[in-house]
């Protein structure tokens, strides 16, 4: 697990990152808000603790910078700044700014527990979200998000056209697709379609463990649940 400290008091900066450490986080310690900046555009952490006040570039505006990179990173604010108007804008309008707001003094331990409870609110909402990109039938999984088939837990060996195929026929389970419409969504935006698509069906069918695809002569074709 990787965290990020923005902090320009050193001490604070020292004993923070060595509390972490303790706990098996990885912790990448920088005091200036500008080479805070350059780091994050090139790597990625689980978890950023900024302070608001820092030199060059304040803490509010790496939390856009931050949002606009990696929009579920966990973001937690240690500052001494007790305005309320700080805090709005640390939040954002809509939500979007940081996750957590902490006042300094605070206890590291307190550190901790907050993490922890973001790590396990995102991985919740992870997997709900993970959860909504799947249909499971029989001994199989698909998920919409990656295009991915997995049979008895092995992921299947499928070309890309092929996922795509799959894609459209479970997003329309029990209904039938029309070749135009398959087409036009398996071949985007390809201007040469002359792969027959009864030859991909076709190809794709032997990769599954059932006969699920229909043909619905004249009109396209079904996936049913057998």
């Amino acid at each position: 697990m990787k965290i990020l400290l923005v902090e320009d008091d050193k001490q604070l900066g020292r004993v923070l990152k060595k509390t972490l450490e303790s706990k098996g986080y990885t912790v990448t310690h920088i005091e200036d808000g500008e080479d805070a900046f350059n780091d994050i555009l090139i790597n990625e952490y689980d978890v950023y603790l900024l302070d608001i006040n820092l030199p060059k570039i304040d803490g509010l505006k790496l939390i856009k910078l931050i949002r606009h990179k990696s929009p579920n990173a966990i973001i937690i604010m240690i500052t001494a700044s007790a305005e309320i108007e700080d805090m709005e804008k640390a939040y954002g309008e809509n939500h979007d700014g940081c996750d957590e707001y902490i006042k300094k003094p605070f206890h590291s331990e307190e550190l901790l527990l907050r993490i922890n409870h973001w790590l396990k609110v995102k991985k919740e909402t992870c997997d709900k979200n993970k959860e909504k990109n799947k249909i499971a039938f029989d001994n199989m999984e698909f998920y919409f998000d990656t295009l991915d088939l997995y049979i008895d837990g092995v992921i299947a060996n499928l070309r890309k056209k092929e996922k795509r195929l799959l894609a459209i026929l479970l997003k329309n389970i029990g209904k039938t697709v029309t070749k135009e419409e398959i087409v036009n969504y398996v071949w985007e935006d390809e201007t040469k379609k002359e792969y027959p698509l009864r030859q991909l069906v076709s190809e794709l069918k032997s990769k599954l463990p059932k006969d699920y695809i229909t043909s619905v002569v004249g009109i396209g074709y079904r996936f049913d649940k057998k």
